[in-house]
């Protein structure tokens, strides 16, 4: 089981509102072969509120096409992964001087933490994200954070020889 976040999720669904660069290849040919393996993607509730805090106008829209996604599941917030968020913010507030904490951090860092934490109380083996801030969440566990760039690219179409 792997989890995906917030630009995960707007790369396969809402891609003309991205910066692509390539990226909306790689994640559809990584789904598409998720699709195949028949594995389960997480989609941890707080990934939900961001993506639709970014398109309140289209709620009904795109709550309807993460329920027609074949594999991926929503996962509720609940008791057991708002303990585990704790921990990792005060985990990673531990290891940080006062000064060097940014302004607002706790409202700052929730949604990455909440993120996190369901990764790792659900057992996922990966974590899909474009933020590589988010590891600092990850440190101490078994789940990997995964980088969209680095996803394979499709493969491309052969060239075909003109008859000449």
């Amino acid at each position: 089981m792997i989890v995906v976040d917030a630009v995960f999720l707007v790369l396969m669904i809402d891609p003309q509102s991205t910066q692509d660069n390539g990226r909306v290849d790689k994640v559809t040919h990584f789904v598409r072969g998720l699709s195949r393996a028949n594995s389960v993607v997480m989609i941890p509730a707080p990934v939900i509120a961001e993506l639709v805090a970014g398109r309140a106008q289209k709620i009904e829209e795109v709550v309807e096409t993460i329920r027609r996604l074949k594999g991926f599941t929503v996962q509720p917030f609940d008791e057991v992964i708002a303990i585990e968020t704790g921990e990792r913010i005060a985990s990673h507030q531990a290891s940080l001087q006062p000064q060097d904490r940014a302004p607002n951090w706790k409202v700052a860092m929730k949604y990455d933490a909440m993120i996190a934490a369901t990764a790792i109380v659900r057992g996922a083996s990966d974590l899909y994200t474009d933020d590589p801030n988010l590891g600092k969440y990850l440190k101490g566990t078994s789940v990997t954070l995964r980088l969209i760039d680095d996803l394979p690219s499709p493969p491309e179409e052969p060239q075909r020889k003109l008859g000449l």
